[in-house]
């Protein structure tokens, strides 16, 4: 029951990150704050393609070899989630004010890694 309710978890995690992915561009215009340069960075094509196969990645990890028990797909998810993490804490200045609830951050990719982190436990642990 674990594994399915982590399986579920991930897979809504995943269309947080199609969400995103959708939403980014629309976002970079609307958005009169960001200059050009950050702009190009959340609504190239490069950042939605990269977005659009690690949202496939997870899919797949999930629906495959985690839905089956295989415990190093869970792993495997969770070292991605921490690297895209690590990466985008270093790079995004807005990633830092994250925990401050009158500012906005990067809430929608920090769900996704939440929801992957804690969907991939239970599978881990789930039978």
């Amino acid at each position: 029951m674990k594994r399915k309710i982590g399986v579920g978890l991930i897979v809504l995690a995943n269309l947080v990150l199609v969400f995103i992915a959708l939403t980014s561009p629309g976002y970079a215009r609307a958005a009169p704050n960001m200059d050009p340069v950050m702009r190009g960075a959340y609504a190239s094509p490069w950042t939605l393609a990269l977005t659009a196969v690690l949202a496939l990645f997870g899919f797949v990890l999930a629906l495959v070899p985690i839905r089956r028990g295989e415990r190093w797909a869970g792993w495997t998810l969770i070292a991605g989630a921490a690297i895209l993490m690590s990466v985008r804490f270093a790079t995004d200045p807005r990633c830092m004010v994250v925990l401050d609830p009158h500012q906005h951050g990067c809430h929608t990719i920090l769900i996704w890694a939440l929801l992957t982190v804690i969907g991939a436990v239970l599978a881990i642990v789930g039978k």
